[in-house]
């Protein structure tokens, strides 16, 4: 028969050990973060995320370790993060591609919306098909209208999504394009810089050249910052508008206490001079959406991207 004084000593230390420590929410937090990055040191969202993780720790007291795990386009970080305690000391920056779209065109990303908790968004890619300067067209109609008269003509793609682009525009208007592989976006931009192709889809890189480079179409549901006059790709009749942006992705079942706290010091973003610099250098506006916000952007661009795959036979259910 069990003693009474040895269940009180089990009690008392169970409620010791629920009430001390990192899993207080009320408390979090008390010691270093650990940021996980889905991509290699140097790039575009690594220094985001990198500009992310100053004004967190700024925020909330405690340094941001940012550690890279790059691969399947964030998805070897995003196992990890799955395997990670739900107390806010372990999190993810990535784009939300690795959720809404990679499970759609990737091998090994199958994740689903439901399958994390977020903390928010804070900057969208000016995602777009970009041309020459001096390119004889301005849009999407002018475009098809001069590929009809240049059949053949070249198109850059780096991923699954951006063959998805040109090879619906052909479905659609008849024209006959064909597509050059890339391997990464620099070698995009020479190709359209030397004249080796006359379209490209781009991550948004294009716009750290205006004088040599312009949009024809946005492929975002939104307009540019860089490029407010050019027409999104669903303006100009093509309903295939597919965003991407930087979130701050937690393990599922992190509590709402400590969700709170990170989509605040998340928020803070928005107005640091040091993350307006990296941001703008980096041609990526500023869009912050609160956790709420960031889980319903995350369930409903999922559902369009799905739909936009399904329609293009891509996806079969």
């Amino acid at each position: 028969m069990i003693k009474r004084r040895t269940l009180l000593g089990v009690a008392t230390a169970l409620s010791f050990s629920a009430f001390s420590g990192p899993v207080l929410a009320d408390d979090y937090p008390t010691g270093p973060i650990t940021m996980l990055v889905g991509y290699g040191a140097g790039g575009q969202t690594d220094l985001i995320a990198r500009a992310t993780a100053n004004v967190i720790s700024k925020q909330l007291g405690q340094p941001i370790n940012v550690i890279n795990k790059p691969g399947v386009g964030g998805a070897v970080a995003a196992r990890e993060l799955t395997h990670a305690n739900p107390d806010g000391y372990t999190i993810l920056f990535n784009s939300n591609a690795l959720i809404n779209l990679a499970p759609f065109v990737m091998k090994n990303a199958d994740f689903k919306p439901d399958e994390f908790d977020y903390a928010g968004m804070i900057t969208a890619f000016q995602l777009a098909l970009a041309a020459p300067k001096d390119a004889p067209f301005n849009n999407l109609a002018e475009y098809v209208e001069w590929a009809k008269k240049n059949p053949g003509s070249s198109y850059a793609a780096l991923a699954p999504e951006a063959r998805l682009y040109i090879n619906e525009i052909m479905k659609k208007t008849g024209i006959q394009v064909n597509i050059v592989p890339v391997q990464s976006g620099s070698e995009m931009i020479n190709a359209l810089l030397g004249g080796q192709v006359m379209l490209a889809y781009s991550g948004g890189i294009h716009y750290r050249y205006p004088d040599q480079l312009k949009s024809i179409a946005a492929t975002t549901t939104f307009r540019h910052p860089s490029a407010p006059t050019v027409p999104t790709i669903e303006e100009q009749g093509f309903q295939l508008g597919m965003d991407t942006r930087t979130t701050l992705i937690l393990p599922k079942g992190t509590p709402k206490a400590v969700i709170d706290k990170l989509s605040a010091a998340l928020k803070a973003c928005q107005t640091d001079a040091d993350f307006k610099k990296v941001a703008d250098a980096a041609d990526i506006p500023i869009q912050y959406l609160d956790a709420a916000e960031a889980t319903k952007e995350m369930t409903a661009s999922t559902a369009k991207n799905k739909a936009i795959m399904k329609a293009a036979g891509i996806v079969s259910k």
